[in-house]
């Protein structure tokens, strides 16, 4: 009878204990990144899956974002929390940008000129959403506009955004937030939709 059981990848030395993977994980020990793996890839999975809902953009996800951090070093800090939420936490960032950035392109698919429709009306009316856009975020102080535009222009997360300013992550997050409910008012008042 075949066992159907999932079967932990090999490590090359024997699982070691969260503490130990943390420390060496800050140390940049290269086994610390495939203990870690070993240890919470589960966890992990199932953070990205819980976001994108593919199996294989999941494993993707996990392995970038392991990836990153090994190339990156001195990413995580006890500090911070446990290594695994840590990285469950850094895996779910990751589903959640290229979720946001997979939504856009699907987006952009479907406002693309549609056969049989004119090129210049097209244009004109993308030239016109544009003065539209550009319009609304006048409504908005520099720091907003700034924000909202790496965001939703540039695609960059709230982290990402945090780091190019220097300023904390809960001020990008609230200045995204107010920016956005400017935005709406704006386009409420107009009676146009976002």
């Amino acid at each position: 009878m075949s066992n159907s059981r999932v079967m932990d990848p090999p490590l090359s030395a024997t699982v070691r204990s969260a503490d130990r993977i943390e420390t060496a994980f800050v140390a940049g020990e290269a086994w610390a990144f495939e203990a870690a793996y070993v240890n919470y890839r589960r966890l992990l999975y199932g953070a990205a899956f819980g976001v994108l809902r593919d199996d294989a953009e999941a494993e993707d996800c996990v392995h970038d974002v392991l990836l990153r951090l090994w190339r990156k070093g001195h990413a995580y800090s006890p500090s911070r929390g446990s290594l695994a939420a840590f990285l469950a936490v850094c895996v779910r960032n990751d589903a959640l940008s290229r979720r946001r950035k997979q939504s856009n392109r699907v987006r952009i698919e479907r406002e693309r000129i549609r056969p049989g429709e004119g090129a210049q009306a097209a244009a004109d009316l993308a030239i016109a959403e544009q003065d539209r856009i550009e319009t609304a975020l006048q409504s908005l102080n520099d720091s907003q506009r700034d924000a909202i535009r790496m965001a939703y222009y540039d695609g960059f997360t709230h982290e990402e955004i945090a780091r190019r300013t220097g300023e904390p992550l809960g001020t990008i997050k609230s200045r995204l937030a107010n920016g956005l409910r400017v935005l709406r008012a704006h386009f409420a008042a107009r009676g146009e939709g976002s």
